[in-house]
């Protein structure tokens, strides 16, 4: 059975001296806060650190100390402040879908919604939304790398500015078709601008996990996807704040994607009587691999690869692996404990099914 507490090694570099720079200072002593009170003052401190860059739009600090910290939870906490420096009465907000397709020849989806009233209507019906008169939608499905293509300082201008121009500077960025020829997992984004109210209040929530709006989102775009000789899945995820929707959108794809290669390689190992091995390790420049094999087969094995982000957490990642193998009734799973070279030469580094004994997985 999978292991009950897997581990891999965490294959990120992280500055070992982090230069001298005020923000690494703040985020530092919000990780070492003796106390509850002590640690938000510190929150309260960089935060205000962070909105003075934005506001003169100095990014040059907020960069360095993002490529500089020296550990994933130092990243995480920083990544989070900045995500609330950009707080303000307006926020732009963006939901990842996660798109399974499959076609048998060339094939493309549209990016963009023709009903995008139509969206507007249904997310209020199911209850997502609250109040649709403070909630913009744009009908454009972009591609993470327009969305991550936004400036920080950029954002804090919208998000002190008026609805109108954030909607305006949004309205501008180019749709994102999807062109298939066969079958592929894709991340896309809908994003919109929501206006606060008198007291605070958001028109709709930016946190939580998908609820009962699921299946009928679900369906809405499945249908307003539709395209000739294409099967469609799509998967929303609960909307949030853009940059927290950056990392949530990348996990979500990867995550499916995951699932997707473990289903198809799985069943193709079983079609052909071969009892499937599940493999997972950490490799030299900031990769997790996975590969489903059989013992004695050289042929029929194939690997998936995730390349972490910052803001990936590897033992989550492990463990999602071991309960997708568990759900998939694959019993030999296997961890390698040390962190493992990139290539072998010019060729990529997977392990399979002989390389390593069922239990320990130890790198000889």
């Amino acid at each position: 059975m999978p292991m009950s507490a897997p581990s891999l090694p965490d294959p990120r570099q992280y500055s070992a001296v982090p230069p001298s720079n005020d923000i690494l200072r703040q985020t530092s002593a919000i990780l070492a806060a003796a106390t509850a009170d002590e640690r938000e003052i510190w929150v309260s401190s960089l935060k205000s650190s962070l909105a003075d860059r934005l506001s003169v739009e100095d990014m040059v600090p907020i960069s360095v100390a993002l490529a500089m910290v020296d550990s994933e939870a130092a990243y995480r906490t920083l990544w989070q402040s900045l995500g609330e420096a950009l707080d303000g009465d307006v926020v732009v907000f963006a939901m990842p879908v996660v798109l399974v397709a499959g076609s048998k020849g060339a094939a493309c989806l549209s990016g963009e919604l023709a009903d995008v009233e139509g969206l507007a209507t249904l997310v209020a019906k199911v209850g997502l939304v609250n109040d649709a008169s403070r909630v913009t939608w744009l009908p454009q499905l972009l591609h993470p790398d327009t969305l991550a293509g936004v400036k920080s300082a950029r954002l804090y201008r919208l998000a002190n500015g008026s609805p109108d121009a954030a909607r305006d500077a949004l309205a501008v960025l180019p749709a994102a078709p999807v062109a298939l020829s066969g079958d592929g997992v894709f991340l896309r984004y809908l994003v919109g601008v929501a206006e606060r109210g008198a007291d605070g209040s958001l028109p709709l929530s930016l946190s939580g996990s998908v609820g009962a709006w699921g299946m009928p989102l679900m369906q809405w775009l499945n249908t307003a996807l539709k395209t000739e000789g294409v099967t469609l899945f799509s998967m929303p995820r609960v909307p949030q704040a853009l940059t927290a929707a950056l990392v949530a959108g990348g996990q979500a794809r990867h995550e499916v994607a995951m699932q997707v290669f473990a289903s198809n390689r799985i069943r193709k190992l079983r079609e052909l009587s071969l009892t499937p091995v599940a493999i997972a390790s950490a490799h030299e420049g900031g990769e997790l691999r996975f590969t489903l094999s059989a013992k004695g087969d050289v042929k029929n094995w194939e690997g998936f690869v995730w390349p972490l982000s910052p803001l990936d957490s590897v033992p989550l990642i492990a463990s999602q692996f071991a309960e997708l193998m568990a759900d998939c009734r694959v019993d030999d799973v296997r961890f390698v404990p040390q962190l493992a070279a990139d290539k072998d030469g010019d060729v990529p580094v997977f392990f399979t099914a002989d390389d390593l004994p069922p239990a320990g997985a130890a790198l000889q």
